[in-house]
C-alpha cells in the first residue's frame, strides 16, 4: 500500500525516516516528501518547492498519508481535496516529538484509526481517535467493510447505523458461514443470515453480511457485500460494452447474487482484447483474467463431463466452452453457483469463491 509521509523540519524527517523504516519492514511501500529548500532529493525522499501542489498529487496518487506538523497546517492543506469517505485517503497527524498520532481523516473506510495505532505501537506514540463508535467501543461498520473487503450497500449507510450504535439503538446482525466468528467482536450477537428479518426480535436496524439479493428485506437494512464472485464471460466479436453489462446484470439478478460482490471478471485469450469486454470491466472497476485454450481444455478434461460443452465454440476458439471454465479457474476453489447463460450472443457463469 502505498505511504506518503510529509514533514517540514530536521526534527520531522528524523521521526518521518523512523516511521518509514518501521512501515517497510512490514512490507509498505513509504516515500518521504520534504522540502527543497532544506533537504536533497534520493533514497526514498522526494522535494517540493511548496507544500500545496504536493499534498494535492499526494492525495490522488496515496492511500494513506502520513502528515508530521501542526494539525491546523494539514486542515489546511487537505480541505480542498476531501471528496466522499469511501474514496480519501486515510489521513494521519503527528508532532514532530513523535508524543502523539492523530487520525485526522476516513478513519474507519480509509484505516486512519488503524494506521495511528499501528504508528503508535511502532514509535511509542500516542495514538488520538476521536470517531464516536471507537471511544464507545462498539463496532462500526464501515471498519468491519474495510477490514474484511466488504462493500456497503448502500454506500451512505454507514453514519446512520454508527449513529444508532452510539445512540443505543438495537442492531442486529446476520452473516453466515466462516465470516460469523471473525467479523463480529465479542459481545455483539449474530444471527444466520436465514433468520432475518427476525420478526421476532424486530431491531431498529440490520447488518447483513451476504452476496445475496434476499427476497424480503426491510428499509432500516443495510447489505455488506464480500467480493467473493467470479464472472466468466463468452461473446461474440464486436459486443458492446453495454449489452455485456446488461447480461451481467441479468445473469446476477436470475442468480439472485449482488453486482456489488464481483471480485474479477474471466475469459478466453482471443477475447481479451475485445473493447467491450474490456470496457464492462474497467466500468465496473474490476480486473479481467484470460486463459488459454490449452488452460481450459486442460481444465475440461479434469472436470469431466460437469461442464457444458459446444462444438461450434470448439470450432470458434479452440476450447468446447469459455464462460464456466473461466469463471472456475478464476476462483479460489470456486463452486459454480451459475450455469451458463445466454443473452443473444453473451453467456455468463458465476461462481463463488471457496
Amino acid at each position: 500500500m502505498n505511504t506518503a509521509v510529509f514533514c517540514l523540519t530536521p526534527g520531522g524527517y528524523q521521526l518521518a525516516v523512523r516511521v518509514k523504516n518501521k512501515l517497510e519492514a512490514d512490507g509498505d511501500r513509504v516515500r518521504i516528501y520534504a522540502p527543497a529548500k532544506r533537504f536533497i532529493a534520493g533514497g526514498g525522499v522526494e522535494t517540493f518547492d511548496s507544500l500545496a501542489p504536493a499534498v494535492e498529487t499526494a492525495f490522488l496518487a496515496c492511500r494513506r498519508i502520513v502528515f508530521i506538523m501542526a494539525l491546523g497546517i494539514v486542515v489546511r492543506m487537505i480541505a480542498p481535496h476531501i471528496r466522499d469517505k469511501s474514496a480519501d485517503p486515510a489521513v494521519v497527524v503527528m508532532d514532530e516529538t513523535g508524543q502523539h498520532v492523530i487520525s485526522a481523516l476516513s478513519g474507519h473506510q480509509g484505516g486512519a484509526n488503524a494506521l495511528a495505532r499501528r504508528i503508535a505501537a511502532l514509535t511509542g506514540a500516542r495514538p488520538v481517535i476521536t470517531t464516536a463508535t471507537d471511544l464507545h467501543g462498539l463496532p462500526a461498520v464501515d471498519e468491519l467493510a474495510r477490514i474484511y473487503n466488504l462493500v456497503m450497500d448502500p454506500p451512505a449507510a454507514a453514519r446512520v447505523i454508527n449513529g444508532a450504535l452510539v445512540d443505543g439503538k438495537s442492531v442486529g446482525f446476520y452473516a453466515s458461514g466462516s465470516m460469523l466468528p471473525k467479523l463480529l467482536p465479542s459481545g455483539v450477537q449474530f444471527k444466520p443470515v436465514a433468520d432475518y428479518p427476525d420478526w421476532r426480535n424486530e431491531a431498529d436496524y440490520n447488518v447483513v453480511v451476504t452476496n445475496r439479493l434476499l427476497e424480503e428485506s426491510n428499509d432500516n437494512t443495510v447489505f455488506l457485500r464480500p467480493r467473493n464472485l467470479v464472472a466468466g464471460v463468452g461473446c461474440r466479436a464486436g459486443m458492446s460494452e453495454s449489452s455485456i453489462l446488461t447480461a451481467l446484470r441479468s445473469a446476477l439478478e436470475h442468480g439472485r447474487l449482488s453486482m456489488l460482490s464481483l471480485r474479477i471478471l474471466a475469459t478466453i485469450e482471443c477475447k481479451a482484447d475485445e473493447p467491450g469486454l474490456k470496457g464492462a470491466a474497467i466500468r465496473l472497476g474490476l480486473p479481467l483474467a484470460t486463459f488459454s485454450p490449452a488452460g481450459i481444455n486442460a481444465f475440461m478434461e479434469r472436470a469431466g463431463h460437469q461442464l457444458a460443452r459446444s462444438h461450434f465454440v470448439q470450432e470458434k476458439v479452440g476450447a468446447p466452452a469459455v464462460c464456466e471454465p473461466a469463471a472456475l479457474l478464476a476462483s479460489v476453489r470456486g463452486e459454480l453457483i451459475l450455469p451458463k447463460q445466454k443473452f443473444g450472443g453473451i453467456t455468463v457463469a458465476v461462481a463463488r469463491d471457496g
